[in-house]
């Protein structure tokens, strides 16, 4: 078994003096990290505040986006304290955005939801959720609790359950069979461990059934770092379970529907408005934008107050990683020592045994388990290389029939590409000359001297 750690510290020693030297004056050494000793001279965006919204039900990549934008709107200035403000959208699929589905999709998969997070005693009980929306037993038990509340609820359900009758039934079903919400739930929480790694200070927003993601990306992200820095505003929470202050309105239907069914509970409404509310704007009183960031609703200054309370008390992560034009994080699902490669474009190879490389850096490497490891591509315009850079994995030890998540982001547009693939058999050190490739990154530069970095189809 090689010896890691003195290898890097070896390594890292000769590599990054030889660096500077070459490098010239104008750059200072931090650890195995180059920074310009002007921001100027970066073309990276400095480390800060991260806002990470999480969508609600019913919402298309464009209707999140939108969503976010508003909740943008609701901060003072670009900056909080002098530091960067960035926004990332961590998108849930909806069923919504596949032809022919309906809302009944995102119901059905918070229900599944709401079961795995009490244990999963309910997760496979599908005929609870049927009975409860096609009302195929009790009367009593919950169509007139319906009934008794108002109006806007009983034209609700009799919706729903206009659409478990309809021709979409066998879509439907396909979908409860094979939700989307692992794949989501991995993109999300290499993003959220990269951000931490980067000493991100993390606000994560969430709406409705966004809740339930944010949650397992805040726990995610507390593999990394501490709570100090890490934070979260619930907004109409559709799980039980919160991680920060929430806002929840008497009027909202979706939430309240959860809570007479009987299953579980949701948190307290917090937030009274007057029911007269329900008919104009939003008649479901659930929506983000049209009821609680609805100018003419408390709700909107609620949201606002709660965000900025939860900026104050962020902190910088005390982490080892570092921002970069791309990044490239590698995370696995359990014990083992999984390596990640970046081959760059003027030959050099970055990875344990040579980890600062001609135009980036692996400057986190785990031996153990779960990684993440983690390559960053130099924010320097002099240093950092045009053309294409091959990232790959080697299974060195221990990691058989392990899954690994690799996942490429940058500076300017977040998250680019994530991909879960087997990691093969042990290798060990045989496989440092050929890991397993898995994606190219390509980083051009125009005439202007403008950079970009893109994934390279082959």
């Amino acid at each position: 078994m090689r010896n890691k750690i003195f290898n890097k510290i070896l390594k890292q020693s000769i590599a990054t003096l030889g660096l500077v030297l070459s490098l010239g004056v104008g750059l200072m050494l931090t650890s195995n990290t180059l920074y310009a000793t002007e921001d100027t001279t970066s073309i990276c965006k400095p480390a800060g505040y991260v806002l990470g919204f999480f969508n609600g039900v019913w919402n298309t990549p464009l209707q999140a986006a939108n969503s976010l934008d508003s909740i943008k709107k609701l901060m003072p200035q670009k900056k909080y304290k002098n530091e960067n403000i960035e926004y990332e959208l961590f998108y849930n699929q909806t069923g919504q955005t596949r032809d022919g589905a309906t809302a009944l999709e995102d119901v059905a998969e918070v229900f599944r939801q709401r079961a795995v997070e009490f244990n999963g005693v309910v997760v496979n009980r599908w005929e609870l959720f049927w009975e409860i929306l096609a009302n195929s037993s009790n009367e009593e038990s919950f169509i007139q609790r319906i009934k008794n509340i108002g109006k806007s609820y009983f034209d609700l359900l009799k919706s729903i359950r206009h659409s478990i009758t309809s021709t979409t039934i066998a879509l439907q079903t396909t979908f409860l069979s094979n939700p989307p919400t692992h794949i989501d739930y991995k993109v999300h929480s290499t993003r959220i461990k990269a951000l931490a790694l980067e000493k991100k200070k993390l606000l994560l927003v969430a709406h409705s059934q966004g809740n339930f993601f944010a949650n397992y990306a805040y726990d995610q992200a507390l593999s990394i770092t501490d709570a100090k820095s890490v934070k979260t505003v619930h907004i109409a929470p559709a799980s039980a379970t919160l991680r920060g202050e929430h806002i929840l309105a008497n009027i909202d239907v979706i939430i309240n529907l959860l809570r007479i069914q009987g299953i579980a509970t949701v948190p307290p409404i917090n937030v009274i408005l007057p029911l007269s509310h329900l008919s104009t704007d939003d008649a479901s009183g659930h929506t983000l934008v049209n009821t609680y960031l609805n100018p003419k609703r408390q709700t909107r200054s609620k949201v606002q107050s709660a965000i900025l309370t939860a900026l104050d008390d962020l902190i910088t992560p005390n982490t080892q990683g570092n921002s970069g034009f791309f990044t490239a994080t590698l995370t696995w699902d359990g014990k083992g020592d999984v390596d990640l490669h970046t081959f760059e474009p003027k030959g050099a190879q970055v990875y344990y045994s040579q980890d600062t490389g001609q135009s980036g850096f692996l400057d986190v490497d785990n031996t153990v388990a779960n990684g993440p490891e983690h390559y960053y591509a130099s924010c320097e315009p002099d240093v950092l290389q045009v053309g294409v850079y091959k990232i790959g994995i080697n299974n060195f030890s221990g990691a058989e029939g392990r899954i690994a998540t690799l996942q490429i982001a940058t500076t300017n547009k977040g998250e680019i590409f994530t991909q879960s693939l087997g990691v093969g058999s042990v290798r060990g050190s045989d496989g440092d000359s050929s890991p397993i490739e898995v994606v190219k990154v390509e980083v051009t530069k125009d005439d202007k001297g403008v950079f970009s970095a893109s994934i390279k189809n082959n």
